[in-house]
């Protein structure tokens, strides 16, 4: 475990109390004392940064779609560990996703099913569960979103709208709209 630590020197100067007898020398004595300050885990962990997700239609099964990680306000960042999971009603329940701790501060969004349409579902919220290795451990619920995406058959990105679906391929939504204009001058 990670500690802020801090050390603290005081001196302790304790005398004797009025319940001496009278006519007894004052005693005193004089000591170091060490105190060593532990910093507590105030904070829970976060996502790293507002990812931005998408899953191919044409993904497979088991396939990784995004790496992730996690930050923490808590001091020092060295040697913090964090880790991921699907909250635990998510875990039946989610047909389409779920996350792959990696064990070295990062994780992934895993596909559990192929065959993704935009059509059917155009964006899908998944939660994930993080938690640190502090005293006493926190943890914090993020939400990933993913959208469905046409793709390559290699996996890069083709287009993420919705218009996309239904327009001509090559042609964008100004071209089609030059084109409607000219026909109507033209009549």
């Amino acid at each position: 475990m990670a500690y802020l630590q801090a050390w603290r020197e005081l001196t302790v100067a304790p005398a004797a109390s009025t319940y001496m007898p009278p006519h007894s020398p004052v005693l005193t004595s004089r000591v170091a004392v060490t105190v060593h300050v532990l910093d507590i885990n105030e904070f829970p962990p976060e996502l790293a940064v507002p990812y931005e997700t998408f899953v191919c239609e044409n993904a497979k099964i088991g396939q990784v779609i995004q790496m992730f990680s996690a930050k923490d306000q808590d001091l020092p960042n060295a040697g913090q560990t964090f880790s991921f999971k699907s909250p635990k009603d998510d875990l039946k329940s989610n047909k389409n996703f779920t996350i792959r701790d990696f064990g070295n501060n990062t994780a992934g969004i895993v596909t559990k099913r192929s065959g993704f349409r935009r059509r059917a579902q155009e964006i899908y919220f998944l939660p994930v569960v993080i938690e640190d290795n502090g005293y006493p451990s926190k943890t914090s619920t993020g939400t990933l979103t993913i959208r469905v995406c046409g793709c390559e058959s290699d996996g890069s990105l083709l287009t993420c709208s919705a218009e996309a679906i239904f327009l001509p391929v090559g042609l964008s939504t100004g071209a089609l709209i030059a084109i409607l204009l000219c026909i109507v001058i033209l009549l």
